[in-house]
């Protein structure tokens, strides 16, 4: 009777273990994050995408992800340090989205366009309305990533920054049609596209977001944009045009800025985790991102210089825009074990 027990109380834990078999030896009940995040990712088999070897989607995947230089014996093993799933990710933007509708609807009642500056228009036609496109851009980056990703716990933080994106997008045209609205005669609405296009102090950022786009390898991709364009541009067309926005005056705008720079913060989160993550799994990981690091760098660099004069306002030099922006992007690079030698 007593030899009885012990055996029948391991098959009671032999047959626990099998509700969470494909987590291997956890050691412990998986959260509700791993639990709706683990081994989605339906590319990896012998044959990705369940048709011929020799199909476009299945010889894309093998060169420009499976022939990777980036070595990673388990990337089911990388975790989101937000750990979002879709579900706490449209709670967190509904919470946001609320609180920029609140804003919309407080500084319209207050008449806030109309008092705005010749200063802040100017500001706002040059920097900020036309960085619909950058997002644009930054929003195809992004869903490039989230494609070619190994991993589900990799590609869902991608499809998030990606939806990130689309937010931005909409809020800048939001606010370009309501500039519109309250002064026609300042070219918003009409005039992003060749200020995008040939504004000379863009036009380094427009080159690093299209030299971006036709980097096919993932490893070099998640470089180019989370490592170097993404960040860059975050810093200078959210977190420094906020703040060159509130000295111009313009209020709202530096407060959606500040919205949106919560979602830029969360991805160089879960960036810097992931290449802490490559570096534990194999040193050689480090030399690989480090190298395509100082290849892509000059392109930050450049962007940074552009944007100091584009972003330039009385009271906040070109100089003090491109020195802070400098300084958070090596910041950023060092947490995660990387260097930009190219300052």
């Amino acid at each position: 009777m007593s030899d009885a027990k012990p055996a029948a109380r391991a098959r009671t834990r032999a047959r626990g273990l099998k509700t969470w078999s494909a987590f291997g030896e956890l050691g412990r009940r998986p959260t509700e994050y791993e639990t709706l995040t683990h081994n989605l990712n339906h590319t990896t088999g012998p044959v990705p995408l369940e048709m011929g070897p020799e199909v476009h989607g299945n010889v894309w995947l093998r060169e420009h992800r499976d022939a990777m230089k980036l070595t990673v014996p388990d990337w089911d093993a990388f975790r989101d340090p937000d750990a979002l799933t879709y579900g706490s990710y449209i709670a967190t933007q509904d919470d946001q989205e609320t609180y920029v509708e609140r804003l919309l609807e407080r500084f319209d009642r207050a008449g806030h366009d109309a008092a705005l500056s010749p200063a802040a228009l100017d500001l706002l036609a040059s920097a900020f309305t036309p960085a619909r496109y950058l997002a644009h851009g930054l929003q195809m980056l992004s869903a490039y990533l989230q494609q070619l990703a190994v991993s589900s716990y990799v590609g869902n933080c991608a499809a998030f920054q990606t939806a990130d994106q689309l937010r931005r997008v909409q809020l800048t045209a939001h606010r370009t049609t309501q500039l519109r609205l309250v002064h026609p005669d300042r070219g918003f609405a009409t005039a992003e596209r060749g200020t995008w296009e040939n504004a000379p102090a863009w036009q380094p950022i427009r080159r690093a977001i299209e030299l971006a786009l036709v980097e096919f390898d993932w490893d070099r991709a998640l470089v180019a944009t989370n490592l170097v364009v993404k960040p860059v541009a975050d810093l200078l067309l959210l977190d420094q045009l906020s703040r060159q926005a509130a000295t111009a005056g313009a209020e709202l705008d530096a407060l959606i800025l500040d919205s949106l720079s919560l979602d830029s913060q969360r991805s160089r989160r879960w960036t810097g985790a992931l290449v802490q993550f490559l570096g534990e799994a194999d040193a050689g990981n480090l030399r690989v991102l480090q190298d395509y690091l100082d290849e892509f760098a000059p392109l930050g660099t450049a962007m940074i210089d552009a944007g100091g004069t584009l972003l330039a306002v009385d009271g906040s030099p070109a100089a003090q825009v491109g020195a802070g922006t400098r300084a958070a992007w090596a910041a950023f690079l060092q947490q995660a074990g990387l260097t930009v030698r190219a300052l």
